[in-house]
């Protein structure tokens, strides 16, 4: 379950929160997920437990797609379920996920849990390559953000790249493809680092150019139709 909190919050602040919400329950990252979210001048908050980094890495960079997050705040833990012998987790841990749990209950629960949310638009399968001075880029995180009138009731249509460097973009359900329209590509490559016995997301190891819409360079057409788009060939 997934919960927005309404505490002290402003108007804008809570449209915010609950936008961020139904595009995290829209991409199926809260399945098996105990979060909540908070925003605060623009400043999105999510606390919570998880039980991948990779899911840890996917909320939090979906979720600063969301119109008017100005930045996020990753308060999440990554909590992998443990094989049974296994040793529980500390006191500390426990309380830690107790406190959570509270607070998900005194949340206000948002349109989503439960529900069938908007209507979805029409998607189109879409595939393609990437590679970064001639290698793929295994793991990295692709978005594809419509270059007019985005819709911010329809996700951000993202998709990770695999070993050899091809990716089936997702909007809805996983491979389902993109709308129809151009779109301006932006592409992050995080490997994870330990840190505290914790993984970690470590530095971007691709140009900063091509994290951010307003800078990336990389520009696609997605067709009325399953489409195969030009090999994404990223330079220094």
């Amino acid at each position: 379950m997934t919960a927005a909190s309404s505490t002290i919050a402003s108007p804008a602040d809570q449209d915010i929160a609950r936008r961020v919400v139904l595009f995290l329950e829209q991409r199926r990252l809260t399945t098996a997920a105990r979060l909540s979210v908070a925003a605060t001048r623009g400043v999105v908050t999510i606390r919570g437990i998880v039980s991948t980094f990779h899911q840890r890495q996917l909320i939090v960079s979906v979720a600063g797609r969301v119109a008017g997050a100005a930045q996020i705040v990753d308060e999440l833990e990554v909590d992998p379920p443990r094989a049974a012998g296994r040793q529980p987790r500390s006191s500390g841990h426990a309380l830690a996920a107790l406190a959570s749990t509270v607070a998900l209950v005194a949340a206000v629960v948002l349109t989503g849990c439960g529900q069938s949310g908007p209507p979805r638009v029409t998607t189109h399968l879409t595939k393609g390559s990437v590679t970064y001075q001639g290698q793929p880029v295994s793991g990295a995180f692709l978005a594809l953000h419509p270059k007019a009138n985005p819709r911010p009731d329809v996700p951000t249509s993202t998709a990770i790249v695999q070993p050899d460097g091809s990716f089936a973009a997702t909007t809805y359900d996983a491979g389902d493809g993109v709308p129809e329209g151009d779109y301006v590509v932006t592409i992050q490559w995080r490997k994870a680092t330990k840190s505290g016995g914790e993984f970690v997301p470590g530095p971007n190891l691709l140009p900063a150019k091509y994290g951010q819409p307003e800078t990336s360079d990389v520009i696609v057409h997605v067709a009325s139709g399953p489409t195969e788009l030009p090999p994404i060939k990223l330079k220094r």
